[in-house]
């Protein structure tokens, strides 16, 4: 199950001019729900991120801009680890920031990407 069917009126992923842009992804577990350890719904929101870039015609390895939203930056570090772990370098531009979520998500990624091809 993605985020998109269980929070809210938005579509996934836009392709445009041989981009790929995508919504904000939240990570949610099979059942749509948020996972307990901040750790894994980092994990599952990257994750879905990957899945819809890969459904759009794209990958990781081809993002171009990444936006990151956490709801308590004293999580950076955490957070940092598992993108550099799961993030393909060269590592794309980011901007992270603090900030309140819905349904008491704890993070959320959005990107740009290029359409392989």
């Amino acid at each position: 199950m993605t985020a998109e069917s269980s929070v809210s009126s938005f579509g996934s992923a836009r392709v445009a001019n041989g981009l790929v842009f995508t919504s904000g992804k939240v990570g949610v577990d099979e059942h749509g729900r948020r996972p307990e350890a901040f750790g894994d719904e980092v994990k599952a929101a990257i994750a879905d991120l990957e899945d819809t870039l890969r459904a759009h015609g794209s990958q990781l390895s081809a993002l171009l801009q990444v936006h990151c939203i956490l709801s308590d930056m004293s999580r950076f570090a955490e957070f940092d680890e598992i993108y550099r772990e799961r993030i393909p370098a060269p590592m794309p531009p980011r901007f992270t920031h603090g900030g309140e979520l819905v349904e008491d998500f704890r993070f959320e990624i959005v990107a740009i990407a290029s359409v392989l091809g």
